[in-house]
């Protein structure tokens, strides 16, 4: 890999946001975690699995917050 091809972590820090956590989708519905989780499992909206994290995509879940998705 070209040295110009590695991503500079300060590319991250001003990128917008792609993914929640459990606690912040959470909190944005002012539900448990363990809701958030079924939603998840019901297929409500993506996510994905890393590592014991749950992320959930930001467009999967505002479209599905907002009825569009």
């Amino acid at each position: 890999m070209a040295k110009d091809q590695y991503i500079n972590s300060s590319d991250f820090i001003h990128s917008e946001k792609r993914s929640y956590s459990v606690a912040e989708a959470a909190k944005i519905l002012g539900v448990s975690n363990r809701s958030v989780y079924s939603l998840c499992a019901q297929g409500s909206f993506k996510a994905v699995r890393i590592g014991k994290k749950l992320r959930i995509s930001k467009k999967s879940f505002d479209e599905w917050l907002d009825g569009t998705g």
